[in-house]
Parts: structure tokens; sequence; C-alpha cells
């Protein structure tokens, strides 16, 4: 259900087309929520049937025609409809937990090693994530508004960020994993 409105929240602030919009999220709200392709695709085409957007082909040479995607009154009342509902805690399905939580199936060793390198992965995301920032108040651009609150939905991330990285190594430091 997201993934229709974070496409309509970025086919509101610029109309794109498909590639462009998986190529946004890629740069911009991956760490929100990310998609495939295919899945665009198919929201695309159902927010296209439900009259939320517009879509236009542009000729291309030697490519496929461009859709070029619209956000259409409905859709605007659709994205508005939906950010004023009150927030909830979402539906968690996360794979990391869930292998931590299983963790006494491997060798102690074994899960320490992949925490270890997790962390790793942890302290690359917030690094990246703070740059991020960085570049966004260097350049914060025409929609003052909604950079405020593009700004903090990235630093909500990485608050999550700093805290997992504080749990795991607490847990690695405490000698947690470490073999008998």
């Amino acid at each position: 259900m997201s993934l229709k409105f974070a496409l309509l929240g970025l086919i509101s602030i610029k109309p794109a087309s498909g590639y462009d919009l998986k190529r946004t999220i890629e740069r911009s709200i991956y760490y929100i929520w990310n998609a495939t392709s295919p899945q665009i695709y198919a929201t695309l085409r159902k927010l296209r049937e439900e009259g939320c957007i517009t879509s236009e082909s542009l000729p291309q040479r030697g490519k496929p025609d461009k859709q070029m995607h619209t956000i259409t009154a409905e859709g605007e009342s659709a994205l508005a409809a939906f950010v004023r509902e009150p927030i909830h805690a979402s539906v968690t399905r996360d794979e990391v937990l869930l292998r931590v939580f299983l963790g006494n199936f491997i060798e102690p060793q074994d899960m320490r090693g992949e925490l270890l390198a997790y962390l790793d992965r942890v302290r690359e995301e917030r690094a990246y994530l703070e740059s991020v920032e960085a570049r966004i108040r260097a350049h914060p651009g025409p929609r003052a508004q909604a950079r405020t609150y593009q700004l903090l939905s990235l630093r909500l991330k990485v608050a999550q960020l700093r805290a997992t990285e504080t749990e795991l190594m607490a847990f690695c430091e405490a000698g947690a994993g470490a073999k008998d």
C-alpha cells in the first residue's frame, strides 16, 4: 500500500517516468521504501486505473516511447488523505532481526562474525545517510517545507542505525557469541 503513496508523493514533486521513479527512489527514499521496477510499473498501472495519475507517451530516438506520469487532483486528494491518517507503527518484516532472533541455530562464533559484518554495513549506511543530509543542507533547493520533512525522515533513520550500532557493539564487546 505504501508504494502507491511513495510514488504519488514523488510524482507530485515532479512528473516522472517509471525509470525516473526507480532512480529517484534509489537516490532518496530507498531507506524508507524500496521497490523493484516491476512493482513500480504495476503500481503505476493501478494508479492510472484509479485516476490518481495521467500518463503521456513521449517519443524517444531509438527507444520505446517514454511514459511520463503526472498526479491528478484525485491523486493529490488520496495522497493528502494518506498523510492525514494517524501515524501507527508499521508492520515489520525484518529478515535481519529474524536471523538474529534465530542466532542460536548456528555456532556462536559464526553468529558473532555475522553480527560484526552487519555492524560494518550499518556503520557504512549511517555514514552515507549523514553525507546525504549534509548535501541536502548545502543545497536546500526551492521546496523548504518539503525538505524539512524529508530531513526529519532521514534523521529518524540515522537515529535507528545509531541505536542498532550501539546495541551490536555492546553485544559483541560483552563477548556474547564468542566461543567458550
